[in-house]
């Protein structure tokens, strides 16, 4: 997208503060006329006049209220990790965030977003060597090193990560004050950005979009994919709007989690598997074959692995296949003995179809939690804020559905 100049934005803000373009012009250093034609390149921009003006004064209209908490957000987020790094760093980039453009930040969130300078380079649809050479005076304007090089490959240091991360914020700002402008005039056609670990993805992720079809038709979304430690980091840089997947007992103090529901694991298998109908499945029988499971560090290794702890020891452990697809999963479990640790509300078309049976086995353990989790102080758009209370109706929906059925929900569903 076309993001607005920073000296407007500052521009902007300034003329609602002092409550006169002509003062805010001196604040900011230009003359009348090209502060003038700067709210007019902003508001051609923003597709909505911002500012009502009359004779030494000017106010917001409804556009540019909505508009200029977004651009104060994101000036609060250059100036807070400015500030942050001359702190933190002792660097010497005084009044650095008065010096950085729109360029500087999508350089380095680009950066952040594709790993390197070339996928900087074709994110933004720009030579390589113009990347780097906007990523590096930004670098300069800030005081300290952002990048390191390790033989052939540059990356972030912590100082670049921490500011690529307040760059991505502010953009996602920016872009939300775009769209907010358009939901004031009734038109969401905005983009919500999830994060989605498997669990989630399989039906509330898309059962929540489905029911937004009818009144959202022009909405956007884009599902994510990945580890939790990908998707995790996606969201703290901005890249994600939030997650949605197992809940972890530790997280950073910059984000929030929301639990939707509790559930347990159940061990899943193949339809015609031989423990599959058995009445009493014992840990002895679960020993006798190989197993599929998550990759380490997730809530469904964890329990796997205490699980498996019971196995008798003179029976060998089988072979395992670690995986975090789903599809791969499914595959292995249709055709072959393999068991696995899963969900009755992942796997639904599969079990209602009879290609997987869930075994009589109750897994031990505490039970776990699927939930949100977002960025502290994020202030979600409309359409994000109806999706997020879709996913509530369509868990709360479930939930009551399985008690009418007489159903133990938390006995049906299963971490990632």
């Amino acid at each position: 997208m076309d993001y607005p100049n920073l000296r407007h934005i500052r521009l902007f803000c300034a003329c609602l503060r002092a409550g006169s373009l002509t003062q805010a012009a001196d604040i900011v250093g230009v003359t009348q006329p090209a502060a003038s034609q700067a709210i007019s390149r902003l508001e051609d921009l923003l597709g909505a006049r911002l500012l009502e003006r009359g004779p030494g004064h000017a106010m917001a209209t409804p556009e540019g209220r909505v508009v200029q908490s977004r651009f104060l957000r994101a000036l609060d987020l250059i100036h807070a990790g400015c500030q942050e790094l001359q702190t933190d760093s002792g660097s010497r980039g005084l009044g650095a965030d008065a010096r950085l453009t729109i360029s500087h930040l999508r350089a380095l969130q680009a950066f952040s977003q594709a790993g390197g300078f070339p996928g900087a380079a074709r994110i933004l649809e720009q030579s390589g060597a113009a990347v780097q050479r906007t990523a590096r005076n930004a670098e300069a304007i800030l005081g300290t090193s952002l990048f390191e090089t390790d033989g052939r490959a540059t990356r972030l240091t912590n100082a670049g990560r921490s500011v690529a991360r307040w760059a991505g914020l502010s953009l996602k700002e920016l872009g939300n004050a775009a769209e907010e402008v358009q939901e004031l005039r009734g038109k969401f056609d905005g983009l919500v950005s999830v994060g989605a670990l498997p669990m989630a993805r399989t039906t509330i992720v898309p059962d929540a979009i489905a029911s937004l079809a009818s009144s959202f038709p022009l909405a956007r979304f884009e599902i994510l994919e990945g580890s939790y430690e990908q998707l995790l980091s996606d969201l703290e840089m901005g890249h994600t709007d939030f997650l949605i997947g197992a809940l972890r007992s530790r997280i950073s103090p910059s984000l929030v989690q929301e639990p939707l529901f509790e559930f347990r694991l159940a061990v899943v298998a193949g339809t015609g598997h031989p423990l599959s109908g058995k009445v009493n499945v014992s840990s002895a029988d679960l020993a006798a074959y190989p197993w599929v499971v998550a990759r380490k560090g997730t809530p469904n290794r964890s329990t796997f692995d205490a699980l498996s702890m019971k196995f008798p020891e003179e029976r060998q452990r089988q072979g395992t296949v670690e995986t975090g697809s789903l599809t791969t999963l499914r595959g292995l479990l249709m055709q072959s003995d393999r068991l696995a640790l899963l969900s009755r509300h992942q796997l639904r078309h599969e079990l209602k179809a009879g290609f997987l049976a869930l075994l009589n086995y109750e897994v031990p353990g505490k039970p776990l939690s699927i939930g949100i989790t977002t960025r502290c102080n994020w202030q979600p758009t409309a359409l994000q804020a109806e999706y997020l209370a879709a996913i509530r109706r369509v868990v709360a929906t479930e939930e009551a559905a399985s008690a009418t059925n007489g159903t133990n929900v938390s006995s049906l569903r299963a971490a990632e």
